[in-house]
């Protein structure tokens, strides 16, 4: 069985209720809950695209290691034709 990892909230009576579907073929199987408090440090991201600041260090060192991987290649981008125009929305 392979570790599964939720982020959830507690609601507001103190009471933290989980539904995690593990499949049929884990029906009557033991199970191990550990619940470890979230810091804010360590939660979702204020900036709304869903990553941590180590997740977004580690985009930031992708797109380092990548940016221009292609640029030897000869790859050009086709003509893209002509816009069709459209009537003004008023």
């Amino acid at each position: 069985m392979r570790p599964i990892q939720i982020e959830s909230h507690v609601g507001p009576d103190g009471v933290l209720t989980l539904r995690v579907p593990m499949g049929e073929g884990q029906a009557n199987a033991r199970v191990k809950v550990t619940v470890e408090a979230v810091t804010s440090a360590a939660g979702a991201s204020s900036s709304g695209d869903g990553l941590d600041s180590a997740g977004r260090q580690r985009w930031h060192q992708f797109v380092e290691e990548t940016y221009g991987s292609c640029a030897g290649l000869g790859i050009e981008r086709q003509p893209q034709g002509e816009f069709e125009q459209r009537d003004v929305i008023e």
